[in-house]
């Protein structure tokens, strides 16, 4: 394997970077379009099932991963032999996932309100399974066809599927096992037609999984803790039995959404930055974090302006958001795209993998006392402060290092 040819490298120009980010963005769009399939199906408490079994299947995703979604692109886009670190990529996560599915179960049953947690578990194991995406590696590789194809095309049909067939015939449950079923045939008709039709080394792959597990925990580690900072609000209400946990639910999963379309799209940038050095690579992230600028500004003046009115409207009657709460999530939802600019376009790409460790300690530390003092003090407009102020902390822990990077020192 190691005296293979290397692979044609297709070059990260701005168009598929456009690409990538219109591809991004259907996917993060598609749980949007059956949401308000999902609520008339499920109800608020059905509704909120399925929410805490999100919030941890998210979290489950990013332990699965083991940061291939944030050092993943940079590693395709500097390798020779990209469909390589995609093999090394599968034997990681697929070895994770036999030990974090069983655990997830577990816990979702444990956070569950429900008397038999059928739908809070079977939707942790559901969401789960997008730790199992390939985007990552379209975008190191600058292939949008393929982000297309196996990831936002998948996502929509599921979704929706899902969604509709919960909705016909008045049973929530269909709308993640439709998920589960279907991002798991997903994955293995890509995973076949990318790394395994071709001639490859089994040995050499082992290998590089393991060099990964050596070389990757610190990214790994960071990733799965911003995950749990961002997953753990209404995991923590829900454990705790806080009256918060079913009116804290529309708002998380809202403002989540918000989250995923942001990591999607800054997710579009790394491979191009990542492929340039020096004054070049420079440029790149500036440009980068420029435009992550305007769509802070535009995605928490949006949600802060439109969320409340918007919510019962398009979630149906029990799902309210105060203009407070909504608030408090426009700060959160700009805070955190700034700082996801700074994380992966500047700080990772510069080398500075233990920096972004510490910033994002900063946020898993600091989210659960937020998260509980403020729903103890103000409810849920509580709730959703506290998780602004953990996102202005952890912008202000990546700037310290990100501001110096960018200024060229």
């Amino acid at each position: 394997m190691s005296s293979a040819a290397p692979e044609a490298q297709r070059p990260h120009r701005a168009r598929s970077v456009a690409l990538l980010t219109a591809v991004s963005a259907l996917s993060a769009i598609s749980p949007l379009i059956a949401l308000p399939l999902i609520t008339r199906a499920a109800g608020p408490t059905g509704f909120a099932e399925i929410a805490i079994g999100q919030a941890l299947g998210t979290l489950a995703a990013t332990l699965i991963t083991f940061g291939w979604a944030v050092r993943g692109p940079v590693e395709a886009a500097r390798s020779a032999h990209p469909s390589r670190v995609f093999r090394a990529s599968i034997v990681v996560r697929g070895a994770n996932s036999l030990v974090v599915l069983p655990l997830v179960a577990v816990v979702a049953a444990l956070a569950s309100h429900a008397d038999d947690h059928a739908l809070a578990i079977v939707s942790a194991l559901a969401f789960s399974l997008q730790g199992l995406s390939l985007s990552w590696y379209a975008v190191g590789v600058g292939r949008p066809l393929l982000a297309l194809v196996f990831d936002a095309v998948p996502r929509i049909v599921l979704n929706l599927a899902g969604a509709i067939a919960a909705l016909a015939t008045g049973i929530p449950l269909l709308y993640p096992a439709v998920l589960l079923v279907g991002t798991l045939a997903a994955f293995l008709v890509a995973t076949w037609l990318i790394g395994l039709r071709e001639r490859f080394s089994t040995r050499a792959a082992i290998a590089d999984a393991r060099a990964a597990y050596r070389g990757g925990w610190r990214t790994a580690l960071a990733a799965g803790l911003l995950t749990f900072s961002e997953t753990a609000p209404l995991s923590t209400l829900g454990i705790a039995g806080a009256p918060a946990a079913i009116g804290f639910a529309p708002f998380d999963r809202v403002l989540k959404y918000g989250y995923i379309g942001v990591y999607m799209i800054t997710g579009s940038f790394q491979g191009w930055v990542s492929s340039a050095t020096g004054e070049a690579g420079l440029r790149r992230m500036r440009r980068a974090v420029g435009l992550h600028a305007l769509l802070a500004i535009a995605l928490g003046a949006g949600f802060a302006l439109v969320v409340p009115w918007a919510t019962p409207i398009v979630l149906g009657p029990g799902f309210e958001i105060s203009s407070l709460t909504a608030l408090f999530g426009g700060i959160a939802l700009a805070a955190m795209t700034i700082a996801t600019a700074l994380g992966m376009c500047v700080v990772l790409p510069a080398g500075r993998d233990g920096a972004y460790l510490a910033a994002v300690c900063v946020g898993a530390v600091l989210i659960v006392p937020a998260v509980l003092i403020g729903a103890s003090t103000l409810g849920v407009a509580g709730a959703a402060a506290g998780v602004a102020a953990v996102q202005l902390a952890v912008l202000g822990a990546l700037s310290v290092t990100a501001v110096p990077v960018l200024r060229g020192r």
